[in-house]
């Protein structure tokens, strides 16, 4: 698969965020992976309060705001318009918040979707990876501490 443009979804910024004990080290290393790559990130719009919800939660205001941060510093926003929900009806059923995700890799052309659900996007415009499956495919070598 190409490497032009990543779409990331939104548990893989919530690891990042939560720095999720399991999957931190996975995750991130996709997403510093796609910019060594010089890949252009994507987040989508819904998946920004999701981010902001989890680490609010976990740490407080100022810690879901350093989330903010760090998740527009590294990526573009995929615009969640209405053409796009409307859409998003008809994909992944019956995961409508995946839906609103594949809609959006379609209207922004990415190249590659780096998820850690297992069932998701199998019919998507665009190869879904998870964070490990990309590491690997772009040859990173995974060593486990």
């Amino acid at each position: 698969a190409d490497m032009n443009s990543v779409l990331v979804d939104t548990n893989v910024w919530v690891d990042i965020a939560l720095k999720r004990p399991d999957f931190f080290e996975d995750s991130l290393g996709s997403v510093m992976a796609c910019v060594e790559e010089g890949a252009q990130i994507f987040v989508v719009g819904t998946s920004v309060k999701d981010v902001f919800y989890w680490a609010e939660r976990s740490a407080g205001a100022e810690a879901g705001y350093r989330a903010l941060s760090m998740l527009f510093d590294i990526a573009d926003v995929a615009v969640v318009d209405g053409p796009g929900c409307k859409n998003a009806v008809s994909l992944e059923r019956p995961d409508y918040e995946d839906g609103i995700i594949s809609a959006c890799a379609r209207a922004e052309q990415v190249e590659v979707i780096v998820s850690r659900d297992e069932a998701a996007f199998k019919d998507a415009c665009a190869p879904k990876f998870t964070p490990r499956e990309l590491l690997s495919h772009l040859g990173y070598e995974m060593v486990d501490f």
